[in-house]
């Protein structure tokens, strides 16, 4: 039998099988591009940092999303983050809602940032008045479609961010979190490894990938105790920052009630980033957050500020409750950043 490949048969064989060849490369590419996505590491929502900056407010600023962007470099959160977006909805205000529906209908999201100021879609006149008054402020409105996904920050709230916080870190402090000397790193160790092998966590296979792990678990739990500390007993009691209160009010201004609505809700679900004098106090905040209002000088004109400038944390059952607290990391870098 004559088997001998010539240019003649080749290019016969070319002329009827070409497509099945291609059919069967693409075949073959499209299998490992399978195989590979299906086996990679995944990021996990604990592993991704988001932030929103609200559609009333001006775009982020550059200064913002250089702080922003380096604070992985500069280990501003723990190991478990790997990765930040941010979502200015500033940049885009028409669709502004909608992407922020589509967000966090997937639980993605850590820090929303809103004035409470007066929102001027809620402006209206009572009859017989030409006087405008406005039903919510901004911080209201957002509050009032998105109350069910954000943390009470009442730290005296047992089931509110800062005393869920409290109760992770006394796991840990055998006399309570505020004694920094008390640390159980055994716990620690023995808890870190019972996850990373109930996940499969695949950046920790060989024993040195574990001992790296180790140390970095006893650095995160080290993270928060400090944030805690300096928030609640620096930034907070020294008036520095506030909680501020908001209550669910429909666009007149009017507090939701059991009997109309079904529900009502009134509690401090919010840190007041710059609640006194911009000069004083967050001289700088406005260099990374900031709103345009009024001038008090001059009605007439426009002036940058971030007085009253908001900071709500997302709460998402998709998260495991201890990843949650890498809000406070960055927030406690924006105060800091803010009035120095």
């Amino acid at each position: 039998m004559d088997a001998k490949i010539t240019k003649n048969r080749l290019s016969i064989m070319l002329s009827y099988d070409w497509l099945k060849i291609v059919g069967a490369a693409v075949a073959a590419i499209f299998f490992w591009l399978l195989v590979l996505t299906m086996t990679a590491t995944r990021i996990t929502p604990a592993q991704q940092f988001t932030v929103y900056n609200y559609a009333c407010n001006n775009r982020l600023s550059d200064k913002f999303l250089s702080l922003y962007t380096s604070a992985l470099n500069k280990k501003t959160f723990s190991y478990e983050v790997i990765e930040v977006n941010e979502f200015d909805l500033a940049e885009n205000p028409d669709y502004a809602y909608t992407l922020l529906e589509a967000h966090t209908a997937v639980e993605e999201g850590d820090l929303m940032f809103v004035p409470n100021v007066a929102d001027s879609s809620t402006a209206y006149k009572e009859e017989g008045s030409e006087e405008t008054k406005y039903g919510r402020t901004y911080a209201e409105s957002f509050f009032s479609g998105y109350h069910h996904m954000v943390y009470e920050l009442d730290p005296t709230s047992e089931n509110g961010y800062f005393k869920q916080m409290e109760n992770f870190l006394n796991r840990y402090y055998t006399q309570g979190y505020q004694n920094a000397d008390v640390l159980d790193t055994e716990k620690i160790e023995k808890d870190f490894v019972a996850r990373i092998t109930k996940n499969g966590d695949k950046r920790f296979k060989t024993d040195e990938q574990i001992a790296q792990g180790k140390k970095a678990e006893i650095e995160r739990i080290q993270k928060y105790r400090d944030a805690l500390d300096t928030f609640l007993n620096d930034y907070l009691k020294n008036g520095v920052v506030e909680l501020t209160e908001l209550t669910l009010k429909d666009a007149k201004g009017n507090p939701f009630t059991v009997e109309e609505h079904g529900f009502a809700r009134t509690g401090k679900y919010a840190i007041n980033l710059c609640p006194n004098d911009e000069e004083t106090t967050m001289k700088n905040l406005k260099e990374y957050l900031s709103y345009n209002a009024p001038s008090q000088t001059d009605s007439s004109k426009q002036t940058q500020t971030a007085k009253d400038m908001l900071v709500m944390f997302f709460d998402f059952d998709g998260v495991e409750e201890s990843y949650q607290y890498e809000s406070l990391l960055f927030v406690n870098q924006l105060i800091e950043k803010g009035k120095n």
